[in-house]
């Protein structure tokens, strides 16, 4: 939800898909829920990730540990090519990652063409484009404000 800095909704990226989510963007006065047992999954946006590794903010990053740590929850964060390796490694070991890569390309891939991530010499992820997650706008209609 564009303009909010938290909502809820159902997942509908990644591994977690149909899991009622909370969508974290912007920290605020902190989380907004009464009980973080309340969710069984939270989110934190790239803009979260981004902030938090920019400010280097112990807000941000114990508000991932908390959730963590009391509760069965999960916990996703977003990243990219500039906030990845910076993400320490007690997180990193222990949220599921969405590694974002911005390439508008790619929907003009067939969908038995493949994708192809280098990642160094000899070291190649690939994946056929009908294998894909395709998410559109429409998927985020049931999304809600808190």
């Amino acid at each position: 939800m564009y303009g909010k800095q938290q909502w809820r909704g159902r997942e509908v990226e990644g591994r977690y898909s149909d899991i009622m989510t909370l969508f974290i963007r912007e920290l605020g006065d902190g989380i907004d829920v009464d009980d973080l047992r309340d969710y069984p999954h939270y989110y934190f946006t790239i803009e979260y990730v981004s902030k938090m590794i920019q400010t280097k903010s112990t807000a941000h990053f114990e508000a991932i540990r908390e959730i963590l740590d009391t509760t069965n929850g999960v916990v996703t964060i977003e990243a990219n090519k500039d906030t990845l390796k910076n993400i320490p490694p007690d997180l990193f070991n222990r949220c599921h990652i969405i590694y974002r890569v911005i390439d508008d390309a790619v929907q003009l891939l067939k969908d038995t063409d493949t994708f192809s991530v280098d990642a160094g010499w000899y070291r190649v992820h690939q994946v056929t484009k009908c294998n894909m997650m395709e998410i559109n706008p429409d998927n985020y209609k049931f999304d809600e404000e808190l």
